[in-house]
């Protein structure tokens, strides 16, 4: 075990060893809290210190008549709550912005693995919506509506929950710049018809061509560090 870990966490990681050396699977009850106890070797108190994290992270769930049952944890569930705690610094949101940016660029491939007319019906329907309003805040949630289609459309569930969950921060601390519409280089539409008839290699080139403004808005929103060796020689 390693020295660094508490008590609980080294308790927690016997209990997912234990999981699965025994080959539990999915719906599966464990031991009795007694009896998981004895067999690990410890205390009745720290073994449901353990077994709590490992319910908040939703490894395991308690249900009537069956006890303690395996469940499929939720990978974002700790990720959702650091979040939306409003103590981010400005570099880890620069990364998670970064982040953003390559998964939009990068799902290309995916895109074109699973496209389906439902999805490309949607898109449009999004488009004659944007052709029918000049509201700015209409136009982002229009804009928002269009990336999280094509973020379902990759067929990947994690992708979207987590791009949903990015969508909520950056609306927060990333606002947009006045202009964004007007610079962006390729349009919604455009990407569309790129979907229906082009490449994958095409489409990411036009992706990263949309994203343009939000490349350019990186240096207003995280604006590097002074380098303070860099100053004390201009002087």
């Amino acid at each position: 075990m390693q020295k660094d870990l508490t008590l609980a966490e080294q308790i927690e990681r016997k209990i997912l060893k234990y999981i699965s050396e025994k080959g539990y699977q999915l719906g599966d009850s464990l031991p009795k809290e007694n009896e998981l106890a004895e067999i690990l070797g410890v205390s009745r108190v720290v073994l449901r210190e353990a077994l709590s994290r490992l319910r908040i992270l939703g490894f395991i769930e308690t249900k009537r008549k069956r006890g303690t049952v395996l469940t499929s944890p939720n990978i974002f569930y700790g990720f959702k709550t650091i979040l939306s705690s409003g103590t981010l610094d400005k570099d880890s949101l620069k990364d998670l912005y970064e982040v953003r940016l390559m998964l939009e660029i990068g799902m290309a491939d995916f895109l074109y693995l699973h496209k389906e007319e439902r999805y490309l019906n949607d898109l449009q329907r999004i488009i004659e919506e944007e052709n029918m309003t000049v509201d700015s805040e209409q136009l982002i949630k229009l804009d928002i509506r269009f990336h999280s289609t094509l973020y379902k459309m990759s067929g990947n569930k994690s992708l979207y929950a987590f791009q949903n969950l990015l969508n909520t921060l950056f609306a927060t601390y990333a606002p947009r710049r006045k202009d964004w519409k007007v610079k962006q280089i390729i349009s919604h539409e455009s990407l569309l018809e790129i979907l229906k008839c082009g490449t994958a290699d095409a489409f990411r080139t036009a992706m990263r061509l949309h994203l343009n403004t939000r490349f350019e808005n990186m240096g207003t929103l995280f604006p590097e560090k002074a380098n303070p060796v860099m100053e004390a020689e201009e002087e």
